[in-house]
């Protein structure tokens, strides 16, 4: 390839046109889930950190493990490589559906942690010290038993196919994987898209279950959760339990969220099989004599970037049940986290849409950038503060037990309205002992005395 990779990704990504070069869009995904993925690791490792002897804890930063290297599903379409990636490419894919399947036993096995009533089984210590462990050697048995038995990767998954274009509506060269079936197809007609190279793959009806199948079973996990929560709540066996019930709560949001983005997703692709026929991924390659495969773009990539949005939701959420009383302001960066995340998503979305229909209507796409920018540039303030307030909701205010104690004593010594000099350096010294910084001992006077002045209003 004579272009830089820089220049490559800069090219596609102007020439996007939602019809059918869609190779900027796979490369901007393929950024992105590289993003999460690393954003997914951090989180996990600060949870095991926390405290690295809890079944709990492992298990859930298992999870977001697992979670962080399902994100780069499409890892190849980074940069354009050549047909010597279709062995990787091939390799991964097992590790991918070993990893599918995994995700589904884990959200199952949540219930070890919060009781759900007919599955008090599972509660069992010798079970839940081990699931961390013992989940990926199953999942690791059983997706190798079935590849074995089937004869190989490609017996049981299909293939892959790479494709390479470098001249505007020549023939393409496509190179299959072994045992993968030969196809012939035409390169797209605007110059401006040449050179370009893809990989793409074939979906067995395993492959495709495996798919699908870790948004159904967080449907699933929701309800366990949703009742762990419930059962939690009526117990009533003091703090231990209200705590377990709060994340419960936030962990049933996080399948929630995922539930619902990729869910829609998931439907809508059924939508588009019903309505067109069925589409394998391995049509993109023919996708110049096929107008109604935009449909399929659509939601095939409406469905790799839910996966992204949906993984980063669930991880804050997460890492909000198991943190939120153990380390210092977790909840307050999680929640500036997730507001940042909204509004770069929503600003992206609305950015891309308002300039992709400039382009159509005027011709001129930087018209919808200057329209959808400029609001966002002058209420940025307003459109922050109201998803704060939904932060907030979904993940409330929590403290760890030596802020707890701080904020006690600062109660005490601001119950006539009034802080002296000595009061302050007690204050201060209590601060130091429980190991509060400066900016955080601010945080907690400031919160204090917000609901002070909320309580005096009602």
């Amino acid at each position: 390839m004579s272009e830089s990779a820089f220049a490559y990704f800069i090219r596609h990504v102007s020439e996007i046109d939602f019809q059918y070069s869609w190779t900027g869009v796979s490369m901007i995904h393929a950024i992105l889930s590289f993003i999460t993925m690393i954003f997914l690791f951090t989180l996990a490792s600060m949870i095991i950190r926390a405290r690295p002897e809890s079944s709990e804890n492992r298990f859930m930063a298992m999870m977001l493990f697992v979670e962080g290297l399902k994100t780069i599903v499409a890892w190849y379409a980074i940069y354009p490589f050549g047909p010597e990636i279709l062995p990787l490419v091939q390799y991964w894919r097992a590790i991918y559906y070993t990893l599918a399947f995994l995700s589904i036993l884990m959200y199952l096995s949540l219930s070890s942690f919060y009781p759900v009533k007919f599955l008090s089984f599972m509660t069992k210590d010798k079970i839940k010290e081990n699931l961390y462990w013992a989940l990926p050697v199953i999942a690791i048995v059983v997706m190798t038993s079935l590849i074995v038995s089937s004869g190989g990767i490609y017996e049981t998954f299909n293939g892959s196919q790479h494709v390479s274009c470098q001249e505007a509506g020549g023939d393409a060269v496509v190179t299959p994987s072994t045992g993968a079936e030969q196809y012939e197809a035409v390169c797209l007609d605007d110059p401006g898209t040449i050179p370009y190279e893809y990989v793409v793959v074939e979906q067995s009806g395993l492959g495709k279950l495996l798919l699908f199948a870790p948004t159904l079973a967080a449907f699933a996990a929701l309800a366990f959760m949703r009742s762990a929560q419930k059962g939690l709540e009526h117990d009533g066996d003091g703090e231990e339990s209200g705590n377990k019930a709060t994340e419960a709560r936030a962990l049933a949001i996080g399948f929630g969220g995922k539930a619902f983005f990729q869910g829609l997703m998931v439907f809508f692709m059924v939508f588009i099989t019903i309505k067109f026929g069925t589409f394998n991924t391995v049509d993109l390659i023919t996708v110049g004599v096929n107008a109604d495969l935009k449909f399929f773009f659509y939601g095939l990539y409406g469905f790799l970037f839910s996966v992204l949005f949906a993984g980063m939701f669930e991880g804050i959420m997460f890492t909000y049940a198991i943190l939120k009383n153990e380390v210092l302001g977790i909840d307050e960066r999680l929640r500036k986290t997730f507001s940042a995340t909204i509004f770069a998503t929503l600003g992206a979305v609305l950015l891309l849409v308002a300039t992709e229909l400039m382009e159509n209507l005027t011709g001129f796409g930087t018209l919808g950038g200057i329209i959808i920018g400029l609001p966002l540039i002058v209420l940025r303030k307003p459109i922050y503060a109201t998803i704060n307030g939904f932060s907030s909701r979904l993940m409330p205010e929590s403290f760890t037990k030596a802020e707890e104690s701080y904020i006690e004593a600062y109660s005490m010594v601001m119950d006539d309205g009034i802080l002296t000099e000595n009061e302050r350096k007690l204050l201060s010294l209590q601060a130091k002992n429980l190991g509060l910084n400066a900016a955080r001992v601010e945080y907690l006077e400031e919160w204090y005395n917000s609901t002070q002045d909320v309580t005096e209003e009602e």
